[in-house]
Parts: structure tokens; sequence; C-alpha cells
């Protein structure tokens, strides 16, 4: 039996999805290129879109509604990942999406109708996460022969935190030296070469597992919870440009969202097998994972978009000079990869205390930028913080993940990962542009007002106020920005102080219900006495 389980093994590493004549050593570097080029599509590069707003006459909102959707299309597919790969050939799946990127990248790049974009990111978002998927089930045996996730995911987690950042590198390289639309062209010309390699080097007809036809899929139940998610990040993105409740489009957002939460609900609990079951919510350990990757998505992206802000508009840095910044984050992510590793498996540490690294390390990226604001910074101060603030998401992420697939039953683990996503692809980025929005607006509300107030026409500065005004305004914006930056060290810092606690409310609350047993057993003595 364990010969048999050897030869299995060494026959799967082997990667049987290409043909004969493809070199043994070529086919792990091969698939792990089709995985990274998957990921470059993304339907709208939100990375572009100051050059995209302007190219187009789009207002901002329009542009982060298009990248948010990719995000919900990548969220949404994690239900039917298995059963596609069940029930359809790795060469049709792979091949399929290669023209489904190609389409949605063209109509993104010439279309100026709104919701066909938006549409066509979503479905981009959707077949990412499907054809990745299908490329890591073939990888899964090379990299970790038996399955150890301590292993593969921080593999995993290297390759896709990291061609995020490639993307976001890419399309700023290729702005800097054509246009924004010179990142699509990229991405087609790549998707038809991915295209012609899976079609004459892989295998017709090849699956990995047996054939499970299209049963019992509750499609309406993904089609709500998408419409759902689609309202949810409508009312953030959209939210201070309608000024909130006074504005008709996000009441009726609202409204929509309040009707098809109550719709998917009431799905979940009267169907025998609904999209997302909400037996998957009372999974062990499901709430505190959850609660942990939303604080961890929504601080990472806020201060990314206060950074962005920052380098924009303070230190004048255009798509090049950001891209370059990414650098340091893909630098952190391996770092963060590796420390997970060690410390899981040579340390022996509890996740718990690797996720409280994770945390250290991005709060250290808080305080760096918290004294590195200002106008005078130079790129490469901003390198170190960059390695922090990679090394955080990618330690937090794969032990958080880790942790997942070690408490939710195998049943539920998609499920679990689309709620997951929920807030950490979804609700993150979305929240986090009407919380920094909303914060940075009032902040400069307050100290316009201030301004206003301590400059009257007695001042000695009154004459000259039109002149000193825009300072003025770079200098709010630097305070505004460090004072977001305190308070997200702050965030964070809580945060830590409540993971480090956990394990002594557990003791506290132990030795409570002791001592309220024993309290007990004293009454029963006392009162047969």
């Amino acid at each position: 039996m364990h010969t048999e389980h050897s030869d299995e093994v060494a026959t799967a590493r082997r990667i049987l999805v290409w043909k004969d004549f493809v070199p043994e050593f070529l086919r792990f570097p091969l698939m792990l290129l089709i995985i990274v080029i998957y990921m470059l599509s993304g339907g709208v590069y939100m990375s572009a879109v100051t050059e995209i707003s302007g190219s187009l006459s789009w207002i901002k909102e329009d542009i982060l509604m298009a990248g948010y959707a990719s995000m919900t299309g990548l969220t949404i597919a994690f239900p039917l990942l298995f059963r596609i790969l069940f029930r359809f050939p790795t060469r049709s799946i792979l091949l399929v999406s290669a023209v489904v990127f190609i389409v949605c990248d063209y109509v993104c790049m010439v279309c100026q109708y709104l919701p066909l974009v938006v549409l066509m990111s979503f479905i981009s978002g959707f077949f990412r996460i499907l054809s990745t998927f299908v490329c890591w089930s073939n990888l899964q045996l090379r990299i970790t022969p038996n399955r150890d996730f301590a292993v593969f995911f921080p593999f995993l987690f290297t390759v896709i935190l990291g061609s995020v950042q490639l993307t976001d590198i890419v399309t700023g390289y290729s702005i800097s030296a054509f246009d924004w639309r010179a990142m699509h062209r990229l991405t087609i010309g790549a998707f038809i070469v991915v295209f012609a390699l899976v079609y004459f080097c892989m295998r017709r007809g090849y699956r990995q597992a047996p054939y499970i036809p299209f049963k019992g899929i509750d499609y309406l139940g993904g089609i709500l919870w998408s419409l759902w998610l689609l309202c949810i990040i409508f009312i953030c993105v959209y939210g201070e440009h309608y000024d909130w409740l006074d504005g008709e489009p996000i009441r009726t957002a609202i409204v929509f969202a309040v009707i098809l939460l109550a719709m998917c609900l009431e799905r979940a609990a009267s169907i025998c097998h609904p999209y997302i079951s909400l037996k998957t919510f009372s999974q062990r350990n499901m709430i505190p994972i959850f609660v942990l990757f939303g604080c961890m998505s929504l601080m990472s992206t806020m201060v990314s978009s206060v950074q962005n802000v920052y380098t924009n508009a303070l230190l004048g840095f255009d798509a090049r000079h950001n891209a370059d910044l990414c650098w340091g984050v893909v630098a952190g992510i391996a770092v963060g990869a590796g420390f997970f590793f060690v410390a899981l498996k040579r340390w022996k540490w509890r996740i718990k205390n690797i996720v409280i690294a994770g945390f250290v390390s991005f709060l250290l990226y808080q305080i760096q930028l918290y004294f590195l604001i200002d106008a005078s910074t130079e790129k490469y101060m901003l390198y170190l913080p960059m390695v922090f603030k990679g090394a955080g998401v990618s330690i937090v992420y794969t032990s958080l993940t880790y942790a997942l697939a070690g408490c939710v039953t195998f049943a539920y683990y998609f499920e679990a990962m689309c709620v997951i996503g929920f807030i950490r692809t979804s609700f993150g980025g979305p929240l986090n542009s009407a919380i920094i929005t909303r914060l940075l607006n009032h902040i400069k509300q307050a100290a316009t007002a201030d301004l206003g107030s301590f400059v009257d026409s007695m001042h000695p500065m009154a004459d000259s106020f039109s002149a000193v005004y825009g300072e003025f305004q770079r200098q709010m914006l630097m305070v505004s920005l460090k004072e977001i930056y305190g308070y997200a060290a702050i965030a964070a810092g809580l945060i830590l102080l409540a993971i480090m606690a956990s394990d002594y409310r557990h003791y506290v609350g132990s030795h409570i219900n002791r001592m309220l047993k024993l309290t007990q057993v004293w009454r029963n003595v006392r009162s047969r006495s």
C-alpha cells in the first residue's frame, strides 16, 4: 500500500497535464508562468485610476466600482471551484479562461459604457480565481507530496500576493512609458501566448478527478450574493459622491442591499444545498478568523490609500515611482512567507504567536510612515517600511488561511473562503475608500475653518492669503495624513493587545467557572448539613 501511494505521488508530481514532449524541468515553471500571467488580468486596473479618469472623463468612483467588481467576481467563485475542476478538463478551463480574459481586457480598453465595463471586470475576476485554482491544483503535489499546508500556503501566498504587486508594477511602468491602455495590450498579447501554449502543449481531456456533473448547484443563490456584494460596494464607493443618505441613489442601494441580504439568508436557511450554508458561520473559530481577516484587510487597504495620497499629492510621485515602491512590498512578502515557514516548522510557534508577529510587522510599517510623512522625504527612505508592510500582510494572511484549513471541515472550506473573501477582497477596499475619503474631508473642513477664524481682515497675512493658501493646503494634507496614520497605528496596537489578552481571558474565564463550581459544591454541602 505504501509503495502504491509513493508511486501515485511520484506520478502526480510530474504534472501530467503536460504532453510527453514537454521536458520535466520546464513543467513547473511553465505552470507558474501561466498563474502569474492569469493573475495580471483585472478588467480595470485600479493603479491607473488617475490616468483612466482623465482619459475617459469618468469620475474616480466609476473606476473603483469596476475594479471592486473584479474582486467580487473573484470572491463569489470559491464555492464552485471544485465542481468546475471535477466537471471540465484542465486544458479546456485554461483555454476558455484565456479567451475570456482577452475579451474582457479588450472591452475594458475600448468601451466607455460603465455598466458593461463593470460586468466584464466581474467576469474577469471570476475566471481569474478559477484558472489559477486549476493551475495550483496541478502544482500542489509537486510542491509538497504529503500535502503539507505549512509548506504549500507560504509558497501560494508568495506567488499570489507577489503577482498582485507585479500587476501594479507593470501597470505603473507601462503608463510611464506609454499610456494606461498599454497594460491591456500587453496582457492581451500575453493571454494569446498562453492560449497557444496550453492548446499545443497540454493533454486533451485530462481531468484531475472523476467526472462529477453540474447538479444541485444553487445558481440563484450565487447571483443574489453577487448582487448584494455589488450593492454594498456601490454604497461605499459612491457614498461620499452622493452625500450618503442625502442622496437618493444611496438610499435606494441600501434598500436593495437589505432586501437582497434577507433573500440570501432566507434561501440559505430553506434549501438543502445553498450557495453558502449558514453552517459555515458556526464552524470552529470561524468568527475570530473572520474578524482578524477583516481587521488586517481594512488596515492594509486603508493605509495603502493614505500612502498613495501621500506619494502622489505631497511627494509628487508619478506611476513609475509608485511602482518602484512595490518592489519593497514584494521583498517583504517573500520575507513574511519564509518567516511563517520557519516559525511554524522549525521554531514550533503557535499560529496565534505568528499572527501577532505579523501585526507587529504591520504596526512597525505604520509607525515608520507616521514619522516619515514630510514633503522632504526621499524615495529610498520608504523602501524599509514597504518591506515591513509586505511581511505583515504575508504573515497574517498565510497564518489565518492555515488556521482556517485546520478548523473548518472540508465540506465547508471553500464556502468559508468565500465568506472570508467578502471582507478581505470585497468589503475591505470599498469600505476603506469610504472611511478615508470621509475622514480626510472632515479633517480638511475643520482645518480650513480654523484658518478662516484665525485670519481676519486686520491680520497681516490677510492681503497675501491667496498666495499662501496653496502652501496651507499642502501642510494641512500632511497633518491630516499623519493623523490618519496615527489612528491606524493605535487601532493596530489595540488589536495586538486584544489578541495577546485572549489567553488571559480564557484563563480568567476558566478560573471563574472553577470558583463558581466550588461555590455551588459548598452550598450543596451546607444545605445537606
